[in-house]
């Protein structure tokens, strides 16, 4: 079911103004347009949620993806009406890169869960090198805070919203403020 509005930290919110869709097909929707205020809103609470997050395990992350991918199943059906609606691509199309998007989540989820998201690498010191010896390096893929992701017009799911980006963020122990296209903002929601 379609909200219509912005979710910020779990609350769904009203901007100050509306826009309406320009849907292929059917009537105008109206969505609740962002503002500056909305903006720093979503980012000061992707800051404060930064510490916790990346402190997560592996396999909380994973469980998390995963969790993604499973609700966008559970409205797979809505999700594609809502996108022939928006874009004029066919439920074949919209089908694949649903498919697609979740496969990304399943993907990012396992390279989290065995712990390849790291990148562990260790240098053993060299001290008897020549002409200097060599300290021990050890080196270790870290988040480093939020990401901004800015959906894509052209794929309305796997580059948008819950696509790559989105994963890859998430994975990596970064939350994510999410800035779906206008030209569909159903499927964003």
């Amino acid at each position: 079911m379609l909200k219509r509005q912005h979710l910020i930290a779990g609350d769904w919110l009203d901007g100050t103004a509306t826009f309406d869709n320009q849907p292929i097909d059917g009537a105008p929707q109206s969505f609740q347009a962002g503002n500056p205020d909305l903006v720093e809103r979503a980012c000061r609470a992707a800051e404060a949620a930064f510490a916790s997050y990346a402190a997560t395990s592996g396999a909380q992350r994973a469980a998390f993806l995963r969790r993604i991918g499973q609700e966008i199943e559970a409205r797979g059906a809505e999700i594609t009406e809502i996108g022939m609606r928006e874009t004029g691509l066919p439920e074949a199309r919209l089908n694949g890169e649903r498919g697609r998007t979740v496969a990304q989540l399943g993907l990012f989820a396992d390279h989290v869960e065995a712990g390849k998201h790291l990148d562990l690498r260790h240098d053993p010191a060299l001290p008897e090198r020549q002409p200097l010896p060599r300290p021990e390096l050890r080196m270790m893929q870290r988040p480093i805070g939020p990401v901004a992701v800015f959906g894509a017009s052209n794929f309305p799911l796997a580059f948008s919203s819950a696509g790559g980006d989105t994963a890859a963020a998430l994975a990596a122990g970064c939350p994510v403020v999410v800035k779906g296209h206008s030209a569909h903002p159903g499927v964003a929601d």
